[in-house]
């Protein structure tokens, strides 16, 4: 056997080519091969198409055995193609009629077997039916009135009531009322005509919405039905709806006398918030104006500084956070060089006040850190070699002597000045008060605040 390479490329291509011809046209008319569709293809002339399209049920006897797949124009007559599956027998004196299949105007095509053999050609005109719609019969109605003189009708009825009026009092009075009901119609022929229009209109409409009609129907009955699938768990839902209504039912009345007090509070709130309504209003609207404000005012930093009043006394927090800026390296008491004049008045800056500092108590200069600040206890060990950063590898700081203290009567924080001579300012402090059990005696140079008569 000769391998591909070795055999004619041109018919290894040619072959290629018409298998892959054969599966495109398999694939694109599949329903067309035998051994894949076992139905059998009719075909039937109507004299109009009376709404049938294509996709309409084919039925025999009630039952669906086929669908329409085409409807034409073949001249004066309408070919309607339809397919019936291969065990149903049509014979050849078959007849077929499009029906109505609901009041909707849903059309199909209704086959009656007739005869012997099978039906091999088209079924001829005469033994098709088209049907008879709601919207032909309202226009033939209203083509007939159209055409009634409706003024000599009711002449000719007058006349007819004239002529039978000697008759019997009971024909009589039936030809009268005949007449009346000609008169009626005489003096009703505008509405009636309008009202037949309308109703031909209403057809129409409802038969080019069959579909959509049919549709919602359909869906109707598909929802119906899962409500009915889902009424279970319906039921179940009120169940539970009414377990929890008994229940609350029950808390409240085992409760009664701890809710009633407290339900009574709320309302005590709920009326003095109502009577203070226009006050919290007011409120709410000046919290919104001050967040906006506070918004604008923080918005332009990355930044900003708050304080709480009267939350700890100055005098206790202002040292931790001078050492917490010294340790930054600022003081707080210093201004920067863009802060050194005032813009509102164009005066220097205040400057520095010398502030005691945690660990020290003392005054002076302001140191610019927070080491500096710190100080040892005398005896500490070294810190290390200089040069090293405080606090050393030992973890300590050098013991700093303390600044003499000033002259009385200096600047702060020395000692006040002393008192001219014969004047004291401040009063001898008194003793200890002593003040003996009963019983007891006072012992010797007790207070001047033992109490007297106590021996």
């Amino acid at each position: 056997m000769k391998s591909f390479g070795e055999r004619n490329q041109f018919v290894v291509g040619a072959v290629g080519l018409a298998i892959i011809a054969a599966i495109v046209l398999g694939a694109l008319n599949y329903d067309k091969l035998p051994f894949l569709n076992q139905g059998r293809d009719y075909s039937a002339y109507f004299a109009e198409a009376s709404g049938i399209r294509d996709g309409a049920t084919v039925q025999v006897s009630g039952m669906r055995v086929g669908s329409v797949s085409g409807v034409e124009l073949d001249g004066q007559r309408v070919l309607v193609k339809f397919k019936i599956d291969g065990d149903v027998r049509i014979g050849d004196r078959s007849e077929a009629a499009v029906k109505t299949k609901s009041l909707l105007g849903t059309k199909y095509l209704e086959v009656t077997p007739r005869g012997d053999g099978w039906q091999d050609g088209v079924i001829p005109l005469d033994r098709t039916t088209p049907a008879y719609q709601l919207p032909d019969a309202l226009g033939d109605l209203s083509a007939t009135i159209s055409g009634l003189n409706t003024n000599q009708l009711s002449d000719s009825l007058r006349v007819l009531s004239e002529t039978f009026a000697d008759t019997p009092p009971e024909l009589r009075i039936a030809i009268e009322g005949v007449s009346r009901f000609s008169e009626t119609l005489n003096e009703r022929d505008a509405e009636l005509r309008g009202l037949l229009g309308n109703a031909n209109k209403a057809t129409t409409v409802l038969a080019e919405r069959s579909d959509q009609i049919v549709a919602l129907v359909r869906n109707s009955n598909a929802l119906l039905a899962e409500l009915q699938a889902q009424s279970a768990a319906l039921d179940a839902i009120s169940g539970n709806i009414s377990a929890l209504s008994r229940q609350l039912q029950g808390f409240i009345a085992e409760n009664d006398e701890t809710l009633k007090p407290a339900i009574d509070k709320l309302n005590g709130v709920l009326t003095i918030l109502d009577n203070r309504k226009e006050r919290l209003q007011k409120s709410l609207k000046l919290i919104g104006d001050y967040a906006m404000s506070l918004g604008e005012s923080v918005s332009g930093g990355p930044f900003f500084k708050s304080y709480v009043a009267n939350l700890l006394p100055g005098q206790f927090v202002q040292p931790f956070v001078d050492a917490a800026f010294s340790d930054l390296g600022l003081d707080p008491n210093v201004l920067l060089p863009s802060e050194r004049t005032d813009p509102q008045v164009g005066q220097a800056g205040t400057p520095a006040m010398p502030v005691p500092y945690p660990r020290t108590g003392q005054g002076g200069d302001p140191r610019l850190n927070l080491p500096d600040a710190i100080t040892g206890n005398p005896g500490d060990l070294g810190c290390g070699p200089p040069g090293i950063p405080l606090p050393g590898p030992t973890g300590c700081y050098p013991y700093r002597e303390p600044i003499p203290a000033p002259p009385p009567g200096g600047p702060p924080p020395g000692p006040p000045a002393l008192a001219p001579p014969g004047i004291a300012s401040t009063p001898t402090p008194p003793g200890p008060v002593f003040v003996p059990a009963p019983g007891e005696p006072a012992p010797h140079g007790a207070g001047s605040g033992a109490e007297p008569g106590v021996r």
